[in-house]
């Protein structure tokens, strides 16, 4: 271990004693110290002890350095500039000197120092020499070094430092580039420059300060200004910055131009304002149509039923007296009044979903599909359903039967002539908690192309002679499952078959 040794020459025994008596209370605690170099000088800067720290930061052994004037820690530039001895004058007469700056080792390596000279006196106040204190702070002038290229780097932010008060203390290229402003410009201006009038006037930028004091943090947005007086929205955060003690110090600002975001922002909440507003009006335009179309619909039956009846009653009361061609007129006049009455109950049934109050129940699967099962008794087919019978879902019951029936008669209509209709009906829970029912069919099928508008009303891909019908079934499907809340979808391909499928929620039995 290194000792705090005196002076050999005879020339400064004197002096070499005052000190090592001022400092012998403190010898042992220099001595255990290894992270600061720890050193006392004469009057005239010649070194008199050294402790373990200065022989770890600076390389010299005790018996090396002591008796060497300390300017042989300075580089060349310094000694040459006076700069040792402008130190020793400023400790001597303030008291007290602090600098950083690059000092040398024994090896000629140079390493970033925190060096603080402090004056010693005797006891009638006379001056005996200084004492010295060196911190080896390298590593961390690198690491600043390299936050600070990051920062220097950085083109997209404006990063930049205030003091307490909210003067301009440090400024990046990105700070330049967004703001306009050089860095001899700025520097040691107040930030509320930055500020519109308006923000001016109601003392948002003290308010920032004072909320960043208070909460660590300010984060916000709003326009700002450049040097040329344009505006651009801004994106900002505010930091506080405290010393060891916890005093603010400072504020870290990071801004980003984010204009491009905001315009673009601006014109999707106006295209959503606009769509919104066509979507009401197209709501309220659908509401009257359907008012229209119900009331036309429901005052069509009666001169429709009576067509029909008036038709029939000649054909039967005066088949003896008409002709072929007259009989055939009839039949037609008929058949169009049946058709045409079956198309005004399925504009009913379609408006009367949007009508009528849906509140969901438990609906037994299997009960459902008997009722539509049973409306289609006449019907040309085979219907096999393959459904447990504790099965239930959360549905309104009418709509349910509504919606399997117009299913149930799609799978059995759409095949070719020659081929019997076989109609599968499955219905098992999944896994989201819902239950899908299943209807497949041997028939036709439907091309992917045409999947989709076929819910649609009015949308038939077949004509009327082929496959007769009123092109609102599926329409109904698709209002009615909106309605309850569910599903509804389709597996097809042409000439091969289809599977329409409807989900709703499961109900424990």
């Amino acid at each position: 271990m290194a000792v705090i040794k005196p002076m050999d020459r005879t020339d400064r025994r004197g002096a070499g004693r005052q000190i090592l008596h001022s400092e012998a209370a403190f010898r042992s605690l220099i001595e255990s110290v290894h992270d600061y170099a720890i050193l006392m000088l004469d009057p005239q800067g010649i070194i008199v002890t050294w402790n373990p720290g200065a022989e770890h930061i600076k390389g010299y052994s005790a018996d090396e350095i002591i008796g060497q004037h300390f300017s042989v820690f300075y580089p060349a530039e310094d000694r040459q500039a006076g700069k040792p001895e402008f130190e020793l004058a400023v400790a001597s007469r303030t008291g007290r000197f602090e600098d950083e700056n690059w000092r040398l080792r024994k090896d000629g390596s140079r390493f970033w120092a925190n060096v603080t000279i402090t004056r010693l006196n005797d006891e009638a106040g006379n001056l005996i020499g200084f004492g010295k204190i060196t911190r080896d702070l390298t590593e961390r002038r690198r690491a600043e070094q390299r936050y600070r290229q990051l920062i220097e780097s950085v083109s997209d932010y404006a990063i930049f430092s205030l003091d307490p008060s909210g003067i301009v203390t440090s400024w990046n290229l990105g700070a330049e580039r967004i703001k306009g402003y050089s860095a001899e410009e700025i520097i040691g201006q107040h930030f509320s420059r930055f500020y519109p009038p308006e923000y001016l006037a109601a003392g948002l930028p003290a308010y920032v300060l004072a909320q960043a004091e208070q909460n660590g943090h300010w984060e916000g947005e709003g326009w700002r200004l450049r040097k040329d007086g344009s505006r651009f929205w801004s994106s900002a955060v505010v930091t506080a910055i405290r010393d060891e003690d916890g005093d603010l110090v400072g504020f870290s600002k990071v801004t980003r131009d984010i204009t491009d975001r905001k315009l673009l922002l601006d014109q999707i909440k106006e295209h959503a304002a606009k769509l919104e507003l066509r979507v009401k009006e197209r709501e309220q335009t659908n509401a009257d149509l359907e008012a229209f179309s119900y009331s036309v619909s429901h005052d069509l039956r009666a001169p429709l039923r009576a067509i029909q009846g008036f038709a029939s009653a000649l054909k039967e009361d005066y088949a003896d007296t008409l002709d072929a061609t007259a009989t055939s007129y009839l039949t037609t006049i008929s058949d169009s009044a049946l058709r045409m009455n079956r198309l005004v109950q399925d504009l009913l049934n379609y408006s009367r979903l949007n009508r009528i109050d849906i509140e969901s129940q438990p609906v037994s699967v299997a009960e459902a599909l008997e009722q539509a099962r049973l409306e289609l008794a006449d019907s040309p087919g085979e219907i096999a359903v393959h459904v447990a019978p504790g099965l239930q879902v959360a549905a309104h019951e009418s709509t349910l039967v509504q919606v399997l029936f117009n299913l149930l008669s799609n799978a059995l209509k759409f095949h070719l002539p020659e081929v019997i209709p076989k109609v599968a009906v499955t219905a098992a829970p999944l896994d989201d908690g819902s239950v899908r029912i299943s209807i497949t069919d041997n028939g036709i099928g439907i091309a992917p192309q045409h999947q989709e508008r076929i819910f649609n009303v009015f949308e038939r891909l077949h004509g009327q002679e082929t496959y007769p019908g009123t092109g609102i079934g599926l329409a109904i499907v698709k209002r009615g499952m909106q309605r309850m809340h569910g599903k509804v979808g389709l597996q097809s391909a042409d000439g091969d078959g289809s599977t329409f499928w409807v989900e709703l929620p499961a109900v424990n039995a």
